[in-house]
């Protein structure tokens, strides 16, 4: 009789755990990016007062006969499937459509993962979660040893117009000079632009030039020449034209073009009006903006090219001055987690990847001129990024993947630990290797489904009451055994 109020005691302890789960559940259902919990039981153990027998030719077998001792709490697991994402129009909150968890480091320098992308700037320009923790960012594409490299903005960068001369100007190739275009494509294989000459008080004449063939009429392609062998070319043009012959000049020097007119002879540099024929050497060049600088000795004025053959690099600087200073703005993270910076003056930075996974700095003035890596691809010649951020590392975000997401160890604040039971954890960027794509302005909803917690919480307050009931009836027998001896 004793055992039955063990037994109603088990179902009453498996009911009150069972209630404290709902109850933990309906808590957090506005909590962001929580994960259900669900307890699951099973019977313990019976008492056997027989095994059973076999059956004979008289007589038949008989079944075991047993009586269960309760129930007990098997396990308590998580449901951890993606919820849905609710907009909030923040830049700074994230969430990840699809699997995969943030890797974040706490003031213990412990590494943990998170589902919640309530992110926030501190004032040195770290990402931050609501708790303190450092977001972290990636070395490596793909490591199964997490990074410790915490996600910082560059909160000043500098901009410096000095550079490293790449290569002699006349030694320089078109392919080279493509690069280095503000649209990036270089000149067109063939195309015209026009020189307007005239002297002073004259009427301007034109001089047509055609780098779609050379000066004795035959097809040319620029893009497999030297710079020096256009610049003979164009020479030879205005040298055939007896009226331009003399009064101007086409130069070359260290990393430019010069045209040099004699005195009182003004010049005009236009494409021509037919786009199909026009060529971008004007553009690239920058001739037609150059502002003519007349040499008061020799009488000669010289219309001179920006310069040509520059590299930039990308570094750290420890004196940032007011003078070249570039002040962070906003930021922006892409599906990949890459960051982009965006500054006061316009300009961006941000970093790319390579087709092997590797990646390079980028960065875009206000005026569309870009700079990837160590490569310039315009006159502007040398960034400095703020000293602290070291690697490209501090500007993508490093995201986990997890064999077993059960096996994880809930520490709280919306955080979990790698448990014994997780398996290999994948740390790689976002949108590869299974793992999800960052969304900005949105965070991940709780997965709580408030209908079935209410379920689960009237099953449990059954389970309670109908225990108590039995414990109540066992209480009952043996109250009426102890009163059968007066």
């Amino acid at each position: 009789m004793t055992q039955a109020l063990f037994t109603s005691m088990t179902g009453l302890n498996a009911g009150t755990e069972q209630l404290t789960v709902v109850s933990d559940n309906v808590a957090n259902m506005n909590t962001t990016a929580y994960k259900t919990s669900r307890v699951d039981f099973q019977d313990i153990w019976y008492a056997t007062k027989t095994t059973g027998t076999n059956s004979s030719r008289v007589s038949g077998g008989t079944n075991p006969y047993q009586v269960g001792v309760g129930v007990q709490c098997a396990s308590i697991t998580k449901d951890f499937s993606a919820s849905s994402t609710n907009t909030t129009g923040r830049t700074e909150d994230m969430a990840i459509t699809g699997d995969g968890w943030f890797t974040v480091q706490n003031s213990d320098g412990k590494v943990l993962l998170t589902r919640d992308g309530t992110f926030s700037l501190d004032e040195n320009g770290y990402l931050c979660t609501a708790s303190g923790c450092k977001v972290l960012g990636m070395d490596e594409m793909e490591s199964y040893t997490n990074s410790i490299t915490p996600i910082k903005m560059p909160t000043a960068i500098k901009v410096v117009e000095e550079g490293t001369k790449k290569a002699q100007f006349d030694l320089m190739t078109s392919d080279e000079l493509n690069a280095l275009g503000t649209s990036n494509s270089g000149f067109t294989t063939g195309g015209e632009f026009i020189i307007y000459y005239s002297e002073k008080g004259g009427t301007p004449k034109e001089l047509v030039i055609d780098l779609s063939k050379d000066s004795d009429g035959n097809p040319m392609d620029i893009s497999k020449m030297s710079m020096k062998a256009i610049a003979d070319e164009i020479t030879e043009i205005i040298d055939k034209d007896q009226d331009a012959t003399g009064l101007f000049d086409l130069v070359t020097g260290d990393g430019t073009f010069s045209f040099v007119a004699e005195e009182d002879i003004t010049l005009k540099f236009e494409n021509t009006d037919d786009i199909k024929k026009s060529t971008n050497f004007l553009n690239v060049t920058n001739i037609a903006n150059a502002t003519p600088v007349t040499d008061p000795a020799t009488g000669k004025t010289t219309y001179e090219s920006k310069e040509l053959s520059k590299s930039a690099k990308i570094g750290e600087v420890d004196d940032i001055t007011s003078s070249y200073t570039k002040n962070y703005s906003s930021f922006s993270v892409g599906r990949d987690g890459l960051v982009t910076v965006s500054y006061g003056d316009g300009s961006i930075l941000t970093i790319k990847a390579n087709e092997n996974g590797s990646t390079y700095f980028s960065y875009q003035t206000s005026s569309g001129v870009i700079i990837d890596a160590d490569v310039n691809m315009s006159e502007t010649s040398q960034l400095y990024v703020d000293p602290d951020v070291l690697t490209k590392a501090n500007m993508q975000l490093q995201l986990a993947k997890v064999v077993n997401n059960g096996g994880l160890v809930a520490e709280g604040n919306n955080m979990y630990s790698v448990g014994v039971n997780c398996g290999d954890v994948l740390y790689t960027a976002a949108n590869t290797n299974g793992v999800g794509g960052v969304v900005t302005g949105a965070l991940e909803a709780s997965n709580v489904d408030l209908a079935q917690q209410f379920s689960n919480m009237i099953l449990a307050q059954r389970l309670v009451q109908a225990n108590s009931q039995v414990f109540s009836g066992a209480n009952q027998l043996l109250e009426t055994l102890v009163y059968l001896g007066q």
